[in-house]
């Protein structure tokens, strides 16, 4: 740990001297031709009230060969996961020119100089869903007339290997007719060594004494198919489009070998057996009409229907007791959501306005058996029924070149019908509804500093409802929480911008926030993991971020601090040591067309709700060369095998560790082709992201 933290100090330090003697804007005069040449860095980055606006016209990022590299490298993004997350805001919903990306292949697909803009907002309007609080939306060049394709295939070697591909066809007419097609698959696997720590107590009183501990070791392989296709047609400021996709996984494996040593079973030491496999589909129709109406009105209607099944089959034996137990699980979904949205803008003014409507139908069923057919746990078939209805209203005026003001109000009255073994739940049925306000004031000149208020309703995913168990260890269960109800947060933000640095302050209240805890279950004669509503807490985030163009050098640093006054369980413990997140992001502009890439990630100790992070770092770097239609890339992850999770827990009178080591190192290849590098846009995006990410 000194050894990353005095690597980071002395990278900060040597950024920081590097800046003070490099000028941003320079001026060069050759008096032996008597010419004067002017060089300026173009400003790409651009405080908006709402966030970030990235443009990549001339940008250096847009040669670096994928969006998804590109992104990585922008200010206020967190890839450090794997994923792309928008620090101190979460997981963003992400639209690709107006429609939400439902698979991460569509990204993917992109290039680097397929991107025109890239808008990050950490102040999402009341047009979207009253628990967003992130967006990024991206939006590609023009189209031209012709054929498109782009293809990829990549291979990582790892403990196991992984394989993927997507292709992407797009034909795009003179009279803007655009008909398009992608595919994409992947066949991916990974493999961890586990490490877990249960010390319980089975009277519900310290001190804790039993323990049980574990050794495992854990591997999947996954296999994935998304196949879309559809038609836009655009014609001025209208169009109107129609799109299809279908995801499948025909296949995931994942086996679970362990050895638990415990003093609450006989025998003591238990060898363990745990195979999973299940399968899924889904079907996703998206529809969308986008008119210019009289007196500069736009009108814009969506419509979104999902159905889709997911079924898995658990298999555990315990070697020493002979015992086997079979869980099977079963779970089908239906969506249908429509949404009618009008703008108008005028003078100073720009109003937005807009209704929709959301059903959903999710029925999960859950059934345990023994090796001699008696029921282990108890069997459950849970069906909900929603009805979900919105309004919202929201308005931006700009006052002057200095100050712009932004409010929205979204109201949404929600029904719910929960059956449990078909018979209806009197006390899980209910209705209510909710009334989300949301305003923010911003200056600018040249410091942009902004403040925003926003109130949020988290409903709880679907599989977080779900009473299915799962098996972890002899004494530990996982399962989800019925009787979950929404959450609801207040959050003020406040950020400041200048040049190339950025401060984001954001402080939430939070009431009934859903969270994992951990308790004895005396029924199951077990410890359980499952979701519960928390007491109401508050937390402040405080993220910082400096961005560096030194020459061939383009450092970005980012820090975040986290603090929580948490307070839960019965003993009640506080959970209120704070935590930080360091994130080094390097980016090498190397002669010949070449990028290379750099980063670090430390994540400090301290607590995230109820869990305490025993903290973590790493290191990555990626070479990516671009030649004619053709883009190499070639990474590698976790490049000093210093990746190791570490995370503690103890609720009520359970306390748990685990440590998770392995599926970190890997070296990956990546080549991607283009054939023409114009394609037209299909508009849609879906009407209620939130509903159809509980799926």
């Amino acid at each position: 740990m000194k050894r990353q933290l005095l690597f980071a100090s002395i990278l900060t330090a040597c950024a920081i001297n590097a800046l003070a003697d490099t000028p941003t804007d320079s001026i060069t005069l050759d008096e032996t031709l008597g010419e004067v040449t002017v060089t300026a860095q173009r400003k790409y980055v651009r405080p908006t009230p709402r966030g970030l606006k990235i443009s990549m016209t001339g940008n250096p990022l847009s040669k670096i060969g994928s969006a998804v590299d590109a992104i990585k490298q922008m200010p206020m993004i967190d890839a450090s996961d794997g994923g792309i997350t928008v620090l101190g805001k979460g997981a963003p919903l992400i639209y690709i020119n107006g429609r939400r990306m439902r698979d991460s292949s569509e990204l993917e697909m992109l290039t680097s100089e397929e991107l025109r803009t890239v808008e990050i907002i950490t102040n999402p309007s009341s047009k979207y869903g009253s628990d967003v609080t992130s967006v990024i939306l991206i939006k590609t060049r023009g189209k031209d007339a012709g054929f498109y394709a782009n293809g990829a295939a990549s291979v990582t070697a790892s403990e196991k290997w992984s394989e993927s591909g997507q292709l992407n066809l797009n034909y795009h007419t003179e009279n803007g007719v655009t008909i398009f097609g992608d595919i994409s698959y992947g066949n991916n696997g990974f493999k961890q060594e586990r490490d877990y720590k249960e010390l319980f107590s089975t009277n519900g009183k310290l001190p804790l004494d039993h323990i049980t501990r574990t050794f495992a070791t854990a591997k999947q392989r996954r296999e994935s198919l998304t196949a879309d296709g559809g038609i836009n047609y655009e014609s001025g400021k209208n169009s109107v489009g129609v799109k299809y996709t279908y995801s499948r996984t025909p296949s995931s494996h994942f086996s679970y070998q362990a050895q638990s040593l415990t003093d609450l079973r006989e025998p003591g030491e238990i060898s363990s057996s745990n195979n999973l496999n299940s399968q899924s589909y889904r079907h996703y129709l998206n529809g969308y009409a986008e008119l210019a109406l009289p007196a500069g009105i736009g009108l814009r209607v969506d419509m979104d229907y999902i159905t889709g099944k997911n079924t898995g089959r658990d298999f555990t034996s315990e070697i020493e007791t002979g015992n086997m137990i079979e869980n099977t699980n079963r779970t089908t979904s239906d969506l249908f959501a429509g949404r009618i949205e009008l703008q108008k803008e005028f003078g100073k003014w720009e109003l937005n306005a807009g209704t929709d409507y959301t059903y959903t139908d999710n029925d999960q069923r859950f059934n345990s058996l023994t090796s001699a057919g008696n029921q282990m746990l108890r069997p459950a078939t849970d069906r909900v029924i929603q009805h979900l209805y919105s309004t919202y209203l929201s308005a931006n005026l700009n006052l002057n070149e200095h100050w712009s003001l932004s409010a929205g109000i979204r109201y949404e009255d929600t029904h719910i019908r929960y059956l449990r073994n078909g018979i209806k739940e009197p006390a899980l049925s209910k209705g209510y509804n909710d009334l989300h306000p949301n305003f923010g004031i911003t200056f600018s000149s040249p410091v942009t500093l902004s403040v925003y208020y926003k109130a949020v309703t988290y409903r709880p995913a679907y599989s977080s409802l779900d009473n299915n168990f799962v098996y972890v260890t002899p004494t530990l269960w996982e399962t989800g929480n019925p009787e979950l109800r929404s959450m609801k947060s207040q959050e003020i933000s406040m950020s400041l911008s200048y040049e190339k640095f950025m401060l984001l302050v954001n402080g939430t209240h939070y009431k009934r926030k859903i969270g994992t805890v951990y308790a004895f279950d005396p029924d199951i004669h077990s410890n359980i993991n499952y979701t519960v509503n928390l007491p109401s807490y508050s937390n402040l985030q405080i993220v910082a971020i400096q961005n560096f163009d030194i020459k061939f050098w383009h450092p970005t640093l980012q820090g975040l601090l986290y603090m929580q006054n948490l307070k839960y369980g019965v003993p009640e413990r506080k959970y209120t040591t704070p935590l930080y997140r360091v994130i080094i992001n390097n980016r090498f502009d190397i002669p010949g067309g070449v990028y290379g890439y750099l980063s670090f990630h430390l994540l400090g100790k301290g607590n995230i709700e109820t869990q305490y992070s025993g903290g973590m770092w790493q290191g990555a770097i990626t070479v990516s060369k671009s030649y004619r239609n053709w883009n190499f890339s070639l990474s590698a992850n976790d490049i000093f095998g210093s990746w190791k999770q570490k995370f503690d827990t103890f609720t009520n009178t359970v306390s748990y560790s685990s440590r998770i080591e392995g599926a970190s190192q890997s070296v990956s290849l990546t080549v991607r082709y283009k054939l023409n590098t114009k394609k037209g846009n299909y508009n849609g995006k879906t009407v209620r992201e939130d509903e159809i990410n509980r799926l």
